[in-house]
């Protein structure tokens, strides 16, 4: 069980994503998609194209 750190640290991390203009581009655009299998499809996009991105 973990006492909330892990969490709290998540949130950070978003808040800081969501904090950039990219960050708040992407969630309004994907909040709209109303089909879950296409945010799946997305979701899954932005995952192979992470892979894919130099450090």
């Amino acid at each position: 069980m973990h006492c909330g750190f892990e969490e709290a640290g998540k949130s950070n991390y978003i808040v800081d994503f969501l904090s950039t203009s990219e960050g708040l581009q992407l969630n309004c655009a994907f909040i709209t998609i109303k089909d879950a299998k296409i945010r799946r499809k997305i979701v899954g996009l932005v995952k192979i194209l992470s892979e894919d991105s130099p450090e």
